[in-house]
């Protein structure tokens, strides 16, 4: 760069979004890359790996730097991350859980709530003194209502409860993920399960989605408990004091699935009175008026 710039930083599960813009925000470039291991680093890890990609582009630092970092799940590991991206690039930094990255994305008035639901799921905000809260995030195996692994892993448990009652289940989805799956049984499906990584079979979230729509019985009830569960964490969130006016929710499946987006959004109106703003665009637009804000306060 052979001008004043700052960077916004989406690191997400599965890739890292780089954003170079201007002070005033213009993008001057946009970097993608596989996130690799970053789930497996720690602080010092992370912060080599943001520092390479900074280097890789160019060798004049930014004026200041803004992370939505997946994995920071409180504010002492945000804390941490902050401190070992500073201390390798020698500039201003912030460090945000990554579902932040959509309240910064979608300016409003009133605190919001960030809503992520994409391969995973999880809820944040903040108390009014600005202590972050977390609700969800907690993996395929316990949590993440509403993702894509969350919302194959409860349709096909309403199918085995299906099957437990009656026998082979007649729902149109059942053939489907058969075919996913290589299977000839619903037994099949589960093994396939267990034994693939869990983001291979969240691969067949697009298929329970689309069968929803066509009127699967075990598909539309497992949207449905995606889109309550979903309710329940901004719930939790208010419940420990989080300041929220409206809710901002984004990710790949939310702004994907438009029943999944009307569901709710009329939970979260009948339940908590708060509006819904699914935001299409990339978060790492949010991590970019970070880092403006960032820059202009120093």
């Amino acid at each position: 760069m052979e001008t004043d710039y700052i960077v916004g930083v989406d690191a997400g599960g599965t890739r890292t979004r780089l954003r170079f813009a201007t002070p005033q925000g213009r993008t001057l470039a946009d970097h993608r890359r596989p996130a690799g291991e970053w789930t497996a680093l720690d602080a010092g890890g992370k912060a080599a790996q943001l520092a390479a990609g900074l280097r890789a582009v160019t060798g004049r630092p930014p004026l200041a730097v803004a992370v939505g970092a997946h994995g920071c799940d409180s504010d002492e590991e945000c804390g941490a991350l902050r401190e070992a991206v500073a201390a390798r690039t020698g500039v201003a930094v912030t460090v945000v859980n990554d579902a932040f990255l959509l309240e910064a994305a979608v300016p409003g008035e009133g605190p919001a709530a960030g809503l992520v639901v994409g391969t995973g799921s999880i809820a944040v905000g903040r108390r009014p003194d600005g202590t972050s809260l977390y609700a969800g995030g907690w993996g395929w195996l316990l949590g993440d209502p509403g993702s894509a692994w969350g919302t194959v892993r409860e349709a096909v448990r309403l199918l085995t409860r299906a099957d437990d009652r009656a026998g082979r289940p007649d729902d149109p989805l059942l053939p489907l993920l058969l075919a996913h799956s290589g299977g000839a049984a619903l037994r099949d499906v589960v093994d396939a399960m267990q034994r693939l990584p869990a983001h291979e079979w969240a691969g067949w979230a697009p298929t329970v989605f689309d069968a929803a729509d066509a009127g699967s019985p075990a598909a539309r009830a497992a949207l449905a408990h995606g889109a309550d569960a979903l309710v329940t964490l901004v719930e939790e969130l208010r419940g420990r004091g989080a300041a929220l006016s409206r809710v901002i929710g984004g990710g790949t499946v939310l702004a994907s699935r438009p029943r999944l987006a009307r569901r709710l959004a009329a939970g979260l109106r009948a339940r908590l009175d708060l509006p819904l703003t699914v935001y299409p665009g990339e978060p790492v637009a949010g991590a970019v008026r970070l880092a403006r804000e960032l820059a202009a306060a120093g």
